[in-house]
């Protein structure tokens, strides 16, 4: 009995440990499980806007998002999305229907999706422009906050996403 109770004493901080161990990855989600999870959880939705073979998409991935630090504060502040800008998936946004226009039959998947479009676009002299990578807040009622557009470094991202969280 003696034994049992030592045992279980020297492994009891290891399972207290474990439940508050530093997470290594972003918890993504899809569009759908997000908007259900930030009513219930009543927590902002943060969607990562991201293309295939987009340099300062790997660089953000690699620098930025894999940092222990904006890991934590995303996946415990945000309901995470990662949305390809050119997904050929219809995403419902302000009781409106979006899309690609451009056809999967033509071969080519260089077209921008109409969601992205319109949540990512920002203006800078004039005109209208969107990049990738782009971050956008929703509040859980799925209306947008605002727009990160381009590339961050973890310190300016931190800087900006903390001054959303509650």
């Amino acid at each position: 009995m003696r034994i049992i109770v030592i045992l279980f004493l020297s492994v009891l901080p290891l399972l207290s440990f474990s439940q508050r161990a530093t997470q290594t990855q972003i918890s993504w989600v899809s569009l759908k499980k997000a908007k259900v999870l930030a009513k219930e959880k009543n927590k902002p939705i943060l969607v990562y806007f991201y293309k295939k073979n987009c340099q300062y998409c790997d660089k953000m991935k690699r620098e930025t998002l894999s940092d222990v630090s904006v890991i934590n504060i995303i996946n415990n502040n945000f309901i995470p999305v990662k949305i390809d800008s050119r997904t050929k998936d219809t995403i419902y946004y302000n009781n409106k229907a979006y899309g690609n226009q451009q056809p999967e039959s033509s071969g080519r998947n260089d077209w921008r999706h109409d969601f992205y479009a319109e949540v990512a676009s920002f203006n800078r002299n004039g005109t209208s422009q969107s990049t990738t990578p782009t971050i956008a807040l929703f509040n859980p009622n799925f209306e947008k906050i605002t727009i990160f557009p381009g590339n961050h470094p973890k310190q300016l991202l931190l800087r900006k996403i903390n001054k959303f969280i509650n």
